[in-house]
């Protein structure tokens, strides 16, 4: 009896971790829309802050232009990313729109220099007029989409990108980051043996470039430009 009881109480324990690793997310803040292109812009992100509870990240709007863009702070505890200072060129109740290129900065702490501050401001023509030519424009949601492939179509890619790295047995370390309109998929991986993130695309099919489809994140903070030349070199929403 008492053995029974005893596997009974493991069960449970057992089912509650897995409840809890496993709860659905809600974003219920009141900028959806901010939120929504953090999770398009920043790679690694999850959609919320993890604790005990998932709660909702912390988004601060720091300043409006003439024109209405909004520089603004996203905060989810992100690895790659911890805090990030974003422009939105614009939004309405369907999408957000922002420039693709350069439209975020990234820090360990929620201080970012005023140069940089100034720089992102000037990429993204703070208080000129909106070149919606220029923006990239994505629907406004409420949690972060899952991933759209499954753990045993990335874990060879993974393991050729981390070599040697043999407790890659689960598909925790890894986020769905983007997808784009021809089917291509980024994702997101944490090494488990070193401290190494990569951003590693797939095509539609789970196929991928072992040669020239990944990028190896060397600084967690200042890795935009290294990633903007990584989606030009693999064509990146261009016609397969």
């Amino acid at each position: 009896m008492r053995k029974l009881l005893l596997i009974l109480t493991l069960l449970l324990v057992i089912a509650s971790m897995y409840s809890c690793g496993n709860q659905s997310f809600e974003y219920e803040g009141e900028y959806v829309n901010l939120y929504s292109q953090a999770l398009n812009s920043i790679p690694g992100t999850e959609g919320f802050i993890q604790s005990e509870i998932r709660f909702d990240p912390e988004i601060n709007i720091l300043e409006y232009d003439d024109n209405g863009r909004i520089l603004f702070t996203y905060h989810e505890g992100n690895k790659i990313s911890p805090y990030s200072l974003l422009i939105m060129q614009f939004s309405n109740e369907n999408e957000v729109c922002y420039y693709p290129e350069n439209s975020f900065i990234s820090s360990s702490e929620n201080v970012f220099d005023d140069i940089d501050i100034s720089q992102l401001k000037a990429d993204n023509d703070w208080n000129t007029e909106i070149i919606q030519t220029k923006c990239n424009c994505v629907p406004i949601k409420t949690s972060k989409d899952p991933l759209p492939l499954s753990y045993k179509q990335i874990k060879p890619f993974y393991e050729f990108v981390f070599p040697g790295d043999e407790n890659f047995s689960d598909d925790r370390m890894l986020k769905y980051f983007l997808s784009d309109d021809y089917g291509r998929v980024l994702i997101v991986a944490e090494a488990r043996l070193t401290d190494e993130w990569a951003i590693m695309m797939f095509l539609q099919d789970g196929t991928y470039d072992s040669e020239n489809g990944y990028l190896i994140l060397t600084d967690f903070y200042t890795y935009q430009k290294s990633l903007h030349d990584f989606l030009e070199d693999v064509s990146w929403n261009a016609p397969l």
